[in-house]
């Protein structure tokens, strides 16, 4: 499988067969969220039509690639201008959680101030989502590299410390 980022042509291509914005959303939760669920698992729930599916696998690995190596980075894709929106992308992403509710519980309990942005709470709930993305990505995914103690800053930016964070979930 191609771990590249779709070009231009081939988003356009994408965006004829279904709302790319509503299927970034929905893909970045599947990436980020809990454990590395098969495609089998939430295809069905993606794809819209499966003309689409060549596609979009390929920008599901890309973001899995992307997001393993530098989550920081992460822009959602209405950021990069076109015709998607923030709104679409965040019904996307809702439905991505949804593929599997039951394993987003952990989170939802812990840090319910990160999914709000996603329901689209506040004035500001735009420019939370890319933060967000980033905490819960931290969370699920804790970065390789030396283990963080317990009284540490948690690695995913909250402020806390690790044990009254993302150290709380395990």
């Amino acid at each position: 499988m191609q771990h590249t980022p779709l070009n231009d042509d081939e988003y356009d291509a994408l965006d004829a067969l279904q709302d790319v914005s509503w299927l970034e959303g929905f893909l970045t939760a599947v990436v980020i969220g809990p454990g590395s669920p098969a495609p089998e698992s939430w295809l069905p729930a993606a794809l819209k039509n499966p003309a689409a599916e060549p596609l979009l696998l390929r920008h599901y690995h890309y973001m899995r690639t992307w997001m393993s190596k530098d989550p920081s980075s992460f822009e959602p894709i209405y950021e990069c201008g076109g015709n998607w929106g923030p709104e679409q992308w965040c019904e996307g992403f809702v439905a991505g959680m949804q593929s599997d509710a039951a394993a987003w519980e952990p989170l939802r309990a812990a840090h319910p101030e990160w999914l709000a942005p996603f329901q689209r709470e506040g004035d500001a709930w735009a420019d939370a989502v890319t933060p967000s993305v980033i905490q819960i990505n931290a969370y699920w995914h804790p970065p390789k590299g030396p283990k963080v103690g317990r009284n540490d800053p948690c690695p995913c930016g909250s402020g806390k410390k690790y044990k009254k964070c993302c150290g709380d979930a395990a």
